[in-house]
């Protein structure tokens, strides 16, 4: 007799989302110091975010290609 499969794991999903919202936070915390250091904190901050949107975005697509 075999075993019947295992329900999909459900917080999958909510994972991807953390990894999609820590790539953003984490590229607009980078962008404030940088921005400090330069004096335009920001426009900084915001270019960080786009930026660790698109980090997130691609470490979620890697991650969670199945998804």
């Amino acid at each position: 007799m075999s075993t019947p499969p295992l329900p999909p794991n459900t917080t999958r999903g909510m994972a991807a989302g953390m990894l999609l919202l820590s790539g953003l936070v984490l590229g607009a915390l980078i962008g404030a110091a940088i921005g400090a250091l330069v004096g335009a904190v920001g426009p900084l901050i915001g270019v960080g975010a786009l930026l660790g949107f698109v980090g997130g975005t691609a470490a979620v697509i890697v991650r969670f290609r199945d998804l």
